[in-house]
């Protein structure tokens, strides 16, 4: 049986992917944003990673499964749109790089209809939930 597959590394890797497609002026943040975050931005907030219930193997094991929400920010509704539509295009189209694994692109799993926050900043926000599945190598 294999160990299981850590997910600090993954997380960083689609963080950097992220940033990249977002980049300049559009910061993606772990977990939560500082109270002064631009007007326009993404959070990512992740689970531990699971081993996969889907795909297993004849040596009983499979793929590390991690789930993640992406809530893209925005100042008006444009803004988050635009940070949604830039998130969802590359996690459906481009795998993160990590060394020792073998990552697939994301499966988006489902998503919520786009908002403004009136408790509390009054941005607009829209959030779409996502697995992205990875094997050792």
């Amino acid at each position: 049986m294999t160990e299981p597959l850590e997910s600090l590394p993954l997380v960083q890797a689609l963080l950097k992917m992220l940033q990249a497609a977002l980049s300049p002026g559009c910061p993606v943040y772990l977990a939560g944003a500082p109270r002064d975050a631009p007007e326009k931005y993404a959070v990512l907030y992740p689970d531990t990673g699971a081993e996969s219930q889907v795909d297993r193997t004849l040596a009983d094991t499979g793929p590390n499964d991690l789930r993640y929400q992406i809530t893209s920010v925005g100042v008006g509704p444009e803004q988050a749109l635009w940070v949604a539509d830039r998130t969802n295009g590359t996690l459906l189209t481009t795998a993160p790089v990590v060394a020792g694994r073998r990552v697939r692109k994301a499966i988006r799993e489902g998503s919520q209809p786009m908002r403004r926050d009136d408790d509390s900043t009054g941005l607009y926000y829209a959030t779409a939930q996502y697995l992205t599945r990875s094997d050792p190598l």
